[in-house]
């Protein structure tokens, strides 16, 4: 479905003021001193009314000193979301550069990437099923190391089951600087029990922020949003068959910040912050299929942070999750029109917010998770 509607609605979206936003706030017991954290949601429909969905959070956890991860789920059975279940994926660390989590559509299989800021790797953990232990012998969780040096920054994974393989294609972006002067924009790419492949996307470049939903997948082929220091922000595409044959189109040159994908539908989005630390505001790109470039538009302003997260759902409404007044925001598109609502919540929330969407049941519900001032990861709900 293209957005033609858009191309007039561009020079002139309205924003519907701050909306009293009437959801609840809960938190993920347990999880005092966390630090960054990254989410995902999956639904399968499995046919006569039978369904199961999952929602994932990873997260570091500085207390223990481990990658973990927070799951609940619901099925047609018992739709009203389980209480919240950690585990925990990586132990061997002592503090970590960023992390990103994937849900596969087949089976609600978990995939997590994340950096360990010791010895600069990038890894990823794949959950198995075992009986004990982490990232070791029966374990719950298979842990590859996938680069093994040099990487700086936050990854971001996304995967896709692939019916001819019977398993995943796992997709990994990252940045790496192989000496001080030079950062690069990494790929890493695994199908089922072949060896990771890897290539650079981008190099010679200036300091790159990733988000840790900077990538999404248009079928097969991977996208990465991403801002780089005096460019501005970018998306590159994977062409193929080489995993090093990309191509990059610049959005935005006052971009900033780390910049967050979604794809559906023909649909290719991208949330993004710019400004300065004393004015910054939300933006928001979208790629026409007619005529093949980028429009970019400003959702809001006086934001409290830099961090930004977007999701498309089912009706192919956009959801961005920010930050602004110490509280967790939403923006959200319908029809090419932004409407935004805050809420408030206790101890200065809505730290490093993300966003997903809740499709199952209908009307689709949007999923923000953030942390405040004590580490403690809440979830408010629409």
């Amino acid at each position: 479905m293209f957005r033609v509607s858009q191309l007039a609605l561009a020079a002139a979206i309205l924003l519907v003021g701050s909306e009293a936003m009437a959801w609840s706030t809960a938190t993920i017991s347990g999880t005092s001193g966390a630090g960054v954290t990254a989410q995902d949601y999956t639904w399968k429909d499995w046919g006569g009314g039978t369904w199961d969905k999952r929602h994932s959070v990873a997260y570091w956890d500085s207390a223990s000193n481990a990658v973990k991860v927070a799951r609940r789920d619901a099925s047609s059975g018992f739709p009203a979301w389980s209480s919240w279940v950690t585990e925990t994926v990586d132990s061997s660390l002592t503090g970590i550069d960023g992390i990103s989590v994937a849900l596969g559509k087949e089976d609600d299989a978990e995939f997590v990437a994340y950096v360990d800021d010791t010895t600069h790797s990038l890894k990823v953990a794949r959950r198995v099923g075992g009986t004990a232990g982490n990232c070791g012998f029966l374990s719950q969780w298979s842990c590859e190391t996938v680069v093994a040096a040099d990487v700086v920054n936050s990854p971001s994974i996304a995967v896709r089951f692939d019916s001819v393989l019977d398993d995943y294609v796992v997709h990994v972006v990252y940045t790496f600087e192989p000496n001080s002067k030079e950062t690069r924009l990494g790929y890493a790419r695994k199908a089922g029990a072949a060896p990771w492949s890897t290539a650079v996307i981008k190099a010679n470049a200036g300091f790159i922020r990733l988000a840790s939903d900077a990538i999404a997948l248009d079928g097969s082929a991977p996208f990465v949003a991403y801002d780089e220091d005096f460019v501005g922000v970018q998306v590159s595409q994977f062409l193929g068959p080489a995993v090093s044959n990309w191509v990059t189109t610049l959005v935005d040159a006052n971009g900033g910040a780390s910049a967050s994908m979604d794809i559906k539908s023909n649909r290719r989005e991208i949330a993004y912050t710019s400004g300065t630390a004393s004015s910054i505001a939300l933006k928001h790109a979208w790629w026409s299929a007619l005529t093949g470039s980028w429009t970019v538009s400003t959702v809001d302003t006086a934001l409290g942070d830099w961090d930004a997260s977007l999701v498309i759902d089912d009706a192919l409404n956009t959801h961005i999750g920010y930050r602004k007044s110490n509280a967790p925001w939403r923006a959200k598109q319908v029809s090419g029109v932004w409407s935004t609502a805050g809420t408030v919540t206790p101890f200065a929330a809505g730290l490093r917010p993300t966003v997903q969407v809740d499709t199952q049941l209908s009307p689709d519900k949007t999923i923000l998770v953030h942390s405040n001032s004590f580490g403690v990861i809440q979830i408010t709900s629409e």
